[in-house]
């Protein structure tokens, strides 16, 4: 199996699920996609019965806070703000991946006086996830 280098990973941002714009200087990114799995288990049963029910996707990005970024990092926070759609894509080799339709749950800028200025971005999924490309 062929491996990615991290290196390769866009991450972009859309407000109609058409133009994306890459999201500037975002340095890492965690998507986890979950399911609830409920016990259905009854008597008799010598093992445990699951039944997969509702999904999520979450979406955690990090990096250097950009102010000039008004597509990317900007968009995000005035999405938050106005609380307007916003969809995002997760390329993990620049080409293929997932996007998704999202809302923005925190976007924190943080300083301090032996540091870079850094952004922490939390979008939470809305509606399916869908592969890319």
């Amino acid at each position: 199996m062929a491996k990615t280098k991290g290196l390769s990973t866009v991450v972009q941002i859309s407000t109609d699920d058409s133009a994306y714009n890459t999201i500037l200087d975002i340095n890492e990114v965690s998507h986890p996609l979950s399911a609830n799995n409920e016990d259905v288990s009854a008597f008799g049963d010598t093992f445990v019965e699951r039944l997969q029910t509702i999904k999520d996707a979450t979406y955690s990005l990090s990096g250097w806070y950009n102010n000039a970024d008004t597509t990317g990092q900007i968009a995000i926070r005035n999405a938050l703000i106005g609380d307007s759609a916003l969809y995002v894509k997760v390329l993990y080799d620049g080409t293929n991946g997932y996007k998704q339709q999202v809302v923005v749950s925190s976007f924190e800028v943080s300083s301090s006086v032996d540091g870079v200025v850094e952004v922490s971005i939390e979008l939470e999924g809305t509606g399916a996830v869908t592969a890319v490309p």
